[in-house]
């Protein structure tokens, strides 16, 4: 896999930084010590990406998003080995079996985002996924992905839910009460449309 380019930051949102390998996305997120939480760490750590990371601040968190985003977990613990090992509480024992590394739930540990950023661990999943919202703006992993309707979910559906009834009615009410004008996707390009909460909230119903 080819090295990553430099970390950018995200127009409209301050202290969000991306970069991406393929259709592969990593976002840097400044907390409130100025250092930095790395979402969905992607393979391809190079000198390019290093630098601007060295730039923006300390690497002092690295979360595994959910239980299948973990591949770049072992360089990324090796390049920053002072920061923490994080992940939604219901993946930790199935991620320490398959990477050999040991990680502290979220749900105790937290992250300390700066306002309005919060994390969000949507119900019904069995992938122990967890999301980031800022103001309107949201950052997934697998839940959505940077394409149009009816892509925008991708299989999720199928193989990322455990109780679509529970995932579905929790989903909506989340978009509804959030209503995102900005998709910040693990998989493929940014979205920005006024009507994303809309439009995510119709394809739910569909398969709901």
């Amino acid at each position: 896999m080819p090295d990553l380019p430099a970390f950018e930051q995200i127009a409209g949102l301050d202290g969000v930084y991306s970069t991406s390998n393929g259709k592969l996305r990593c976002v840097a997120i400044r907390l409130n010590s100025g250092g930095l939480c790395l979402y969905s760490p992607v393979l391809g750590l190079g000198q390019t990406a290093r630098n601007s990371l060295d730039h923006l601040g300390s690497v002092e968190v690295l979360p595994a998003p959910n239980q299948y985003h973990n591949k770049g977990l072992a360089q990324y613990h090796a390049a920053f080995p002072q920061a923490a090992l994080v992940a939604p509480a219901d993946v930790c024992a199935r991620l320490k079996k398959v990477t050999g590394l040991t990680f502290d739930p979220l749900q105790t540990v937290g992250l300390e985002l700066p306002e309005p950023a919060r994390l969000v661990f949507p119900e019904g999943l069995k992938t122990g996924e967890v999301w980031i919202a800022v103001g309107a703006a949201l950052i997934v992993v697998d839940a959505f992905a940077g394409a149009g309707a009816p892509e925008l979910l991708k299989t999720f559906p199928r193989y990322g839910v455990g109780n679509a009834s529970v995932y579905t009615t929790w989903v909506q009410r989340f978009l509804t009460q959030q209503s995102p004008n900005m998709l910040v996707p693990c998989h493929g390009s940014i979205v920005r449309d006024d009507a994303l909460s809309d439009q995510l909230v119709a394809l739910l119903r569909q398969i709901s």
